[in-house]
């Protein structure tokens, strides 16, 4: 591997706000208001939650391998094939994300800017500068989200805010929108949208001497929980159910209500740019960790020349489906229900394994052998 860069903890509770909180720009809205109708607010907050609690189980567990990232765990678990087991799972399913979330916006930015281009052009524009990101490592990424995060809140805050105008309360009548039993039973899935978590687990090697992963855990779930649950409040005021949930562009068609008099209107166009350098930026990250950890787990000693055959072919799988229609839903389907059995389920089995390891051997060196 190449030599290890040293960030700081904001821009990591800005990365990590970034994977979450991106899904407010794409179909999160829609998915809710689908999942439990007027209530999808109310399933948001319970989900958020969900993920703090099982957080709390995770970071209790991980204590004892503080610095270690998720891969050096499974390598104290299962040697060199336990590291590569749990570096190709979390490569699958980071590959699967992001090639769906990579057509997302590409579907995205063609319905609102180039409606007339093909769908392989939009594609390829985001694989380039994915491409080029990467290349420079994940230290500019992360800087770059820290950036950006503080345009992206202001944003969200312009549109919820501007919003107020349009709510009608009883938009978000009945309160418990299709029932108890889907948001609380049928709900529990949702966590998956906390799936971006896992990201936490493979930062500690770059972090240098910030240690206390449950603090920015604990800090990113309750912002993320909170900026999630106001957005889609504020979409479910605004748009009456159930035409909020089946809205591709949920977050955006928010955005077209809000007029400022006669010499402010379509304020969307302002934040289109912010949006797209937002996914490019998710994009990017996302493809860094699938080729540092497919790197780290077949101890490579250099992670570049991935870069390039691993965009191909995220690019390639993001074609494979049809239609926006089939892509919102495998997103609502698949990737919003089962995601959360790599980030929660695969991990707590792991560091548990790893605690009773531990406590069975005495202890562990400071290198987990």
């Amino acid at each position: 591997m190449e030599d290890k860069v040293i960030f700081g903890k904001r821009e990591v509770i800005s990365l990590l706000l970034l994977f979450i909180c991106n899904q407010l720009i794409l179909g999160f809205p829609s998915i809710m208001s689908n999942s439990a109708g007027t209530a999808g607010w109310i399933m948001t907050i319970y989900v958020s939650i969900i993920a703090l609690c099982l957080f709390l189980i995770i970071s209790k567990l991980y204590s004892a391998f503080e610095g270690k990232d998720l891969l050096d765990i499974g390598e104290f678990v299962g040697g060199n094939i336990g590291r590569i087991i749990v570096g190709l799972i979390v490569v699958i399913d980071i590959a699967f994300i992001i090639s769906i979330k990579l057509r997302e916006y590409a579907e995205h930015i063609k319905i609102i800017s180039f409606t007339q281009s093909p769908i392989d052009f939009l594609v390829l524009f985001f694989a380039l500068g994915m491409i080029i990101s990467v290349y420079f490592g994940i230290e500019p990424l992360a800087r770059s989200a820290a950036i950006f995060i503080p345009f992206i809140a202001i944003g969200i805050i312009i549109i919820v805010a501007g919003s107020i105008q349009n709510f009608e309360l009883s938009n978000i009548m009945p309160i418990l929108g299709t029932g108890s039993y889907d948001i609380f039973v049928g709900g529990l899935p949702r966590v998956s949208i906390y799936s971006g978590l896992i990201s936490i687990l493979f930062i500690p090697p770059f972090m240098g001497d910030i240690k206390n992963i449950k603090r920015i855990g604990i800090l990113v779930i309750t912002i993320s929980g909170t900026v999630l649950t106001l957005g889609i409040l504020a979409y479910l005021l605004v748009f009456p159910y159930p035409t909020s949930s089946n809205t591709a562009l949920p977050f955006f068609e928010l955005s077209r209500v809000l007029e400022y008099g006669r010499f402010f209107q379509r304020i969307e166009s302002i934040f289109l740019l912010i949006w797209s350098l937002t996914g490019l930026i998710y994009l990017s990250c996302g493809l860094f960790i699938i080729v540092y950890v497919f790197s780290k787990a077949f101890k490579l000693k250099y992670y570049r020349p991935l870069i390039l055959p691993v965009a191909i072919i995220l690019s390639t799988l993001s074609l494979i489906p049809k239609s926006l229609i089939e892509i919102m839903y495998i997103d609502n389907r698949i990737i919003r229900y089962y995601s959360w059995i790599v980030t929660f389920g695969m991990t707590l089995v792991l560091l548990t394994i790893a605690r009773l390891m531990k406590r069975k051997r005495g202890g562990i060196t400071k290198n987990g052998k």
